[in-house]
């Protein structure tokens, strides 16, 4: 008798980078939003009824921070079950990778997590400091459809560049292309899988890459690493599909659906099988799907379930804790002393007791109204939750950090027609213009008045005038100075490139960590004072105002206006 071959189908549906949206509402700016873990419900749901033997559901980390959602589950209404978990195991998560913002949320928290969620949370990348092996579980076997399918998680490798030893004291980073080379040859020997998903939480290819560390790493696995069927990442936030060839010659698809799930990968494999049964073939169709407005009933019943979740976590939010006379707007800091910037810098200073403050805008585009603040606010000038550091720089390495600064941030000018800001067509909206460089880079100080004279190149542009008491600023003392644990280790480089510190001469330079992170200690500043009337210091400014003024008022209205360029 002639025997036939059969086939089996798999679907596997990917999320990234939620950051905190689990559901479809913006606490910070209290009103309905698509995308949220809601959604992703509804999807799965609607996909398991049409191939329930055949679905996986995978997650590419950074769950844990972003939103007053994630920031109250994690901090204000921790137990010892970790209730982010919960919503995950009840849409049915099956496996999922750490992200480096996991991690930064601190062991009691993602420990909790993990171990509360009943799928695996891979890392094969990080190693224990006390046993040598992986800290998080390598991989993990899901079969389906008769189809015994691998995936292998691994995480960016710059975390010890960002987050605070402190909080991974016990672990350590391998790279990740290295690292993956290694795993995915070792489960192909002792587990012979069907099919093998390389599992990411880091981008691409851009970001930041020094002699330390690579940020992203996708592309350089995708072209270096034999044995993947697909590749999923996130990281970078940015929405992709594209294929790569491989040692091998054969091209792998690369996915990303980008963040806040509002759209999701969706992979589908066709296996052909002999019959014995063993694959001989197998197929790999992918896509991005948009699900930000998805609404059905495995959706409310999401929404019914988590209501008083939900309802906790808004009364939260919505919480009073004082009063703003003023309106502040992050556009104003891209274009001198700004009284949100400023905000910062005096709770830093007021925290610390430092000499000098360093603060950056974390959002391209943000305000605060007039009049009552709520918690949720606070979520708008501290986007992240970072600690407060304070080390000793001289003068001299303070100079330099901000000539580091301001090197991305403005551009050489010698007429008042030439762009003072640096710019460039917006990534995913290239139809529109923002920076070149990253935001979050652009550190300013307080503690002391300088000017910025953009008709110097970078190394000549900051002329210091004095403390801001008045009194001489000197290139030879050592001041105390507070940023944020993300600058303190060593983030963006500005201490390393910028400042000359080695990363061993700034662990000596750490005078203080605060115990709680930044926002926590705006809302005690905020309840104390009742009252604030937030100004800008205009203790610093881009010079000379012939040159300056007139592309002040040009480049405000081409980054903010977001009219289309012809």
């Amino acid at each position: 008798m002639e025997s036939h071959a059969t086939q089996s189908m798999i679907k596997v549906i990917f999320t990234t980078d939620v950051h905190g949206f689990y559901f479809p509402y913006d606490f910070r700016h209290a009103c309905w939003c698509k995308g949220s873990l809601q959604r992703v419900h509804g999807y799965v749901a609607q996909q398991c009824k049409e191939n329930p033997a055949g679905t996986i559901l995978i997650d590419g980390g950074d769950m844990l921070q972003g939103e007053p959602t994630s920031y109250y589950f994690n901090y204000v209404a921790r137990q010892g079950h970790h209730r982010v978990a919960d919503l995950c195991n009840y849409i049915g998560y099956d496996v999922a990778v750490v992200g480096n913002h996991d991690i930064e949320t601190g062991h009691e928290v993602f420990d909790s997590y993990v171990d509360s969620c009943n799928f695996p949370v891979l890392g094969a990348n990080v190693i224990s400091t006390e046993t040598g092996e992986p800290y998080f579980r390598p991989y993990t076997i899901l079969r389906r459809a008769g189809v015994k399918v691998a995936v292998i998680g691994f995480i960016t490798a710059a975390i010890p560049q960002w987050i605070p030893h402190q909080i991974w004291s016990d672990m350590r980073f391998e790279g990740v292309t290295e690292s993956a080379k290694r795993w995915v040859e070792k489960v192909k020997a002792t587990e012979h899988p069907d099919y093998i998903i390389g599992l990411f939480h880091s981008g691409m290819s851009e970001g930041i890459e020094t002699e330390l560390y690579k940020e992203n790493e996708v592309r350089d696995v995708a072209e270096q690493v034999s044995g993947l069927d697909v590749i999923l990442y996130g990281h970078d936030h940015s929405s992709n599909q594209e294929k790569i060839t491989n040692p091998e010659g054969k091209e792998v698809w690369c996915l990303n659906p980008g963040c806040h799930a509002m759209s999701v990968a969706e992979v589908d494999v066709t296996f052909s099988k002999d019959a014995d049964g063993n694959v001989c073939s197998k197929q790999t169709e992918a896509k991005i799907t948009y699900i930000g407005s998805l609404k059905n009933t495995s959706s409310m019943e999401f929404t019914r379930i988590f209501s008083k979740d939900f309802l906790a976590v808004k009364k939260y939010a919505e919480e009073k804790i004082g009063v703003f006379t003023n309106r502040i707007d992050i556009q104003d800091a891209y274009f001198g002393s700004s009284a949100y910037i400023d905000l910062i810098h005096e709770l830093q200073l007021f925290i610390s007791g430092a000499d000098i403050s360093f603060s950056a805008p974390l959002f391209f585009n943000a305000s605060i109204e007039a009049g009552e603040v709520s918690i949720s606010n606070l979520f708008d000038i501290s986007r992240f939750e970072d600690h407060l550091f304070t080390l000793e720089l001289t003068g001299c390495e303070i100079k330099n950090y901000l000539e580091m600064s301001y090197g991305g941030w403005v551009n050489q000018m010698t007429t008042a027609e030439d762009m003072m800001l640096q710019m460039a067509p917006m990534k995913n909206k290239p139809e529109l213009m923002g920076f070149a460089n990253f935001i979050f880079n652009f550190d300013s100080a307080a503690g002391i008045r300088y000017e910025v004279d953009v008709r110097k190149p970078t190394g000549e542009r900051i002329n210091i005038l004095s403390m801001d008491d008045g009194t001489p600023f000197d290139m030879n003392r050592r001041y105390v100075v507070a940023m944020t644990a993300y600058r303190a280790n060593g983030g963006g480089e500005l201490l390393t490139k910028g400042a000359g510190l080695t990363k061993d001469e700034i662990e000596l330079r750490i005078k203080a960590m605060s115990k709680m992170d930044i926002r926590h200690y705006m809302l005690q500043y905020i309840k104390a004072k009742g009252v604030i009337d937030p100004q800008p210091r205009n203790h610093w400014q881009f010079v000379p105002k012939e040159l300056t003024g007139p592309a002040i008022e040009r480049e405000r209205k081409l980054l903010f206006e977001r009219k289309v360029r012809s």
